[in-house]
């Protein structure tokens, strides 16, 4: 499940009962949270050519560690088709950029698990490493970031439940991971209307006098 691991929710499964729920309606779907997370409130949506729509959270510069192994709890979240629209893929989920420095033989690292579910299957498990990004390489000090996203596709679906999201960030006493201003955790997929009765019938017709004309056309 890589695409969902920073790839990313209610539904048939129930959250953590701790969470303090919000919901987000995007027009085409919307999306239940926790914002008791680490990361709060939904910070952003977005939309696109071919009926791409997203939204994520940005990581905010809190999640920081030195000398430590500590665990956040990211948001839980369900998303919805409204009525009129169908969601499909592909899934695409992105988490990064946390930025790390070493310091002579400081080490670090990133990765992020939870579970994820696709129109009410049962919950799939999913770890996976951030990948390392080495921008600066000397050998008293090391700087980068860590990023992780990918994309699957599930077809057409009406609800995706993740849960138990957590991000994990370790650095030893000489070395230092954080969140900053370009780090985000986002979801994108397709929303796209349902053809009403009336657009299958003309559609249908069309069809039809295509083929009557083609049949004409044919020598006899």
């Amino acid at each position: 499940m890589k695409a969902l691991a920073f790839a990313a929710v209610l539904g048939a499964f129930a959250l953590p009962a701790s969470a303090a729920f919000q919901t987000a309606d995007f027009g085409s779907y919307s999306v239940t949270y926790d914002d008791a997370s680490a990361l709060g409130g939904i910070s952003f949506s977005s939309s696109g050519g071919g009926n791409t729509v997203g939204f994520g959270w940005k990581l905010v510069d809190s999640l920081v560690v030195n000398d430590a192994t500590t665990d956040f709890v990211l948001p839980s979240f369900t998303v919805v088709a409204n009525p009129g629209y169908t969601l499909s893929g592909a899934l695409t989920g992105f988490i990064g950029n946390l930025s790390f420095s070493e310091f002579g033989s400081g080490e670090s690292g990133a990765w992020i698990s939870g579970t994820v579910s696709i129109n009410g299957s049962p919950l799939i498990p999913f770890s996976e490493l951030l990948n390392r990004t080495t921008q600066l390489s000397l050998p008293s000090i090391r700087s980068g970031y860590y990023s992780l996203g990918g994309t699957q596709d599930f077809g057409s679906f009406s609800s995706l439940v993740v849960s138990n999201l957590t991000l994990t960030l370790s650095a030893s006493s000489t070395a230092v991971v954080s969140g900053n201003d370009q780090g985000e955790l986002r979801i994108g997929f397709v929303a796209a209307p349902v053809p009403e009765a009336d657009t299958y019938a003309m559609l249908l017709a069309g069809l039809g006098i295509v083929s009557l004309v083609a049949r004409r056309r044919l020598p006899r």
